[in-house]
């Protein structure tokens, strides 16, 4: 038996090391992406010249499996841009993705191609995936090459702006991941923030030693998010909370706001060539909302029913700062909302700082795999001998729990952890797809893999890392994108879990995309949850029944702000797409900014720091998300409707049978199947918004 286990593992390991992304390693440098980036190129512009030469024999089968083989390959030259020490390698690994994405983009414009294509398609006729994916294919030829513009010039005139957009956009994004702008603040400035050493000393060694006066007790003050909420949401002083703020409201608004606006223009132009009405119309064209006619309305009937709780929750916290700063306060400020909203939950229970002493990361972390495995009946197995980009880095096989080992079955996928902040590093929260599911021949798939990479929390010398609520239910939401990637199972590459952060295409519709990580994300909330996720390290004690009522209660505390906020971005989002500009609002022609201005003030009734534009520091509408950014409210309200199936659970929210229904009908299809259709195959009915209605307007 024994002799029969090891036989077994080792098999097992030889099996996952077979299938395993390679070349994801931390000294690859600027001169190695170059060559590599070279090669996939030749090799791709190899395989199309072959088919073209070939003509429509089997050309689509052909094609699928050239992008698939490209695709594969590029994200060891692309995902140092995202993660890599150094600044002249992430330099090189942008410059590898603009150059990649315009290969891609480039397929679309090769005629002969083309032609090829509808030779094929019009002798062999394709069924299920294969003509889904055949028919996506030759739309890209007509949305993304003009292949349908009768004026080679004019051809060549989208190409090059395409190109320039592409340029435009990563420099947008390597700017903020650059960026390492810090404050400098006195310790009496940061009152009512603990850890203090989460801040590093200026004078560190007169510190230690006992040397430093009290004025010259300085911290530098990153901002970063996982160390500006904090001074936003607990620091006493008006004043530092305002330079935390504004600090982080400018960040790199000097060059990305001429980024920014370049970009929407040429966009513009783009659409108008293909002849679409805006870049607004074009990229809903394939979204799941079709149109910006139906977006808009969409979103503006959630404003108008948020109205009353957004003029209640906007006297409440300002009947908190009159209480704090007396009746001479001006109204609740930008700099003001995450520190009210705090003490607001905290008059009704909620203590952010107690509760985050319940959440040590290594303990959540290992909750949230364990509740996933669960959930979908998969097995999680370190790869230690994994090649990483970092020490931090954790790598996972993912396989079908209760299969023999024996059976020498391959993984489903594999998924790497990067959780932490770095210098350099992409300085939000995202799934990075490394892999995607493609057949390479009869006999191989090759499974998909992809990166969680975070900037949770680090824990300081001695202390563990101990996440804020929010990062908790970020993870959590992350790891449904993680699950969306390595459980699908698609015949070709452009229908596996892909987003624009990568060159490649694939993935579903957009405003699909977060449907199944947030109807996963929905879990955080639940009482049973939230006592598996919680454990407090100095007795190891779970969150009290008292405070997970009191939590789970919070949950739509302040709704109106926060929803109307995010609601007056997207209608930006959506208006400063709408056309080249100046833009109509309220009667008044406003440019760019101004309309910025106008919309957050008006819809969310809290003003913009003056001399500040966000916008320049905000990812979604230059990686991907233009005229997309209402897509996470879309997939929200029928991520509602899909949880209302667990919820109607009576034993316990995580029903492995309904999960796996989950994971056969959601997950594992990916974009081989429309959204719509795959959420009646979920709930055996028509999918319905009176879930989410419910909840929203509690």
């Amino acid at each position: 038996l024994i002799k029969r286990s090891l036989a077994n593992n080792k098999k097992m390991n030889e099996s996952r090391r077979h299938h395993i992304p390679s070349a994801f390693v931390s000294d690859i440098g600027a001169s190695d992406i170059e060559s590599v980036t070279n090669e996939i190129k030749s090799n791709y512009t190899r395989a199309l010249e072959k088919i073209e030469n070939e003509g429509g024999s089997n050309a689509f089968m052909k094609f699928s499996r050239a992008l698939g083989e490209a695709s594969e390959a590029s994200a060891q030259v692309t995902l140092p841009s995202m993660t890599h020490a150094d600044a002249s390698t992430r330099a090189a690994s942008t410059i590898a993705k603009d150059k990649l994405k315009c290969m891609f983009d480039g397929t679309f414009s090769r005629k002969a191609l083309y032609e090829a294509l509808l030779v094929d398609a019009s002798q062999n006729d394709l069924i299920g995936s294969d003509k889904r994916a055949s028919l996506h294919l030759l739309n890209q030829f007509r949305r993304v090459g003009g292949c349908a513009l009768n004026s080679d010039n004019d051809r060549h005139a989208l190409a090059e702006k395409q190109k320039k957009i592409e340029v435009l956009c990563s420099e947008f994004i390597q700017a903020l991941n650059e960026d390492t702008t810090c404050l400098t603040l006195r310790e009496e400035e940061l009152e009512g923030v603990a850890p203090l050493d989460q801040f590093p000393l200026i004078h560190q060694e007169e510190a230690q030693k006992g040397e430093a006066s009290p004025e010259s007790l300085l911290r530098k003050v990153s901002i970063k998010s996982p160390y500006v909420m904090p001074v936003l949401q607990f620091a006493k002083s008006p004043i530092t909370r305002k330079a935390v703020a504004e600090a982080s409201a400018k960040k790199c608004q000097e060059k990305n706001t001429a980024l920014f606006l370049k970009t929407i223009g040429l966009r513009h132009e783009c659409a108008a060539l293909l002849g679409y009405e805006s870049h607004a119309h074009y990229m809903l064209e394939t979204k799941m909302a079709s149109t910006p006619e139906r977006a808009e309305p969409f979103l503006r009937d959630l404003l108008s029913r948020m109205r009353g709780q957004l003029e209640k929750d906007l006297a409440a916290l300002n009947k908190l700062k009159i209480e704090e700063e007396g009746t001479h306060a001006k109204g609740v400020q930008a700099w003001d909302v995450a520190y009210y909203i705090r003490k607001y939950k905290a008059s009704l229970g909620v203590d952010e700082a107690a509760l985050r002493q319940y959440f040590p990361l290594d303990h959540v972390k290992n909750e949230i795999l364990s509740i996933y495995q669960e959930l979908l009946g998969l097995i999680f197995t370190r790869v230690y001998d994994a090649q990483v980009w970092h020490p931090e880095v954790q790598c996972y096989a993912v396989s079908e729990a209760g299969k023999d080992s024996g059976d020498d079955q391959p993984p489903l996928g594999f998924f790497y952890l990067d959780l932490f902040p770095r210098d350099g590093k992409y300085a939000h929260q995202c799934v990075y797809p490394l892999r995607p599911s493609y057949q390479k021949d009869p006999n191989h798939r090759v499974t998909p893999a992809c990166a969680n990479i975070g900037n949770l929390s680090r824990g300081t010398e001695g202390k563990p890392s101990l996440l804020r609520f929010r990062e908790v239910e970020t993870f959590f939401h992350e790891f449904g994108h993680v699950m969306h990637c390595v459980l699908s199972q698609s015949k070709h590459s452009v229908q596996a879990w892909a987003w624009s952060a990568v060159p490649w295409p694939g993935g579903v519709e957009q405003d699909f995309l977060e449907v199944p990580s947030m109807m996963l994300e929905n879990f955080v909330w639940q009482p049973e949850i939230l006592r598996r996720l919680s454990k407090r390290p100095e007795d190891g004690s779970s969150l009290p029944d008292a405070m997970i009522e009191v939590l789970s209660k919070s949950r739509n505390v302040m709704e109106g702000y926060c929803r109307s906020r995010y609601l007056a971005m997207s209608l930006y989002d959506l208006q400063v797409h709408g056309g080249p500009g100046p833009y109509t609002y309220d009667g008044k022609l406003l440019d760019a900014a101004a309309l910025y201005d106008a919309l957050l003030t008006d819809l969310s009734g809290v003003s913009v720091i003056p001399g500040t534009f966000p916008v320049a520091s905000w990812y979604h509408p230059m990686m991907g998300y233009d005229a997309g950014y209402f897509g996470y409210i879309w997939s929200e309200a029928f991520a509602a409707d899909l949880f209302s199936e667990f919820e109607a659970q009576e034993k316990s929210i995580i029903d492995s049978s309904l999960g796996n229904k989950y994971k056969e009908t959601i997950l594992s299809p990916c974009a081989m199947i429309d959204g719509e259709t795959m959420l009646r195959n979920f709930l055996s009915r028509e999918p319905s918004l009176d879930a989410f209605l419910k909840r929203i307007c509690a």
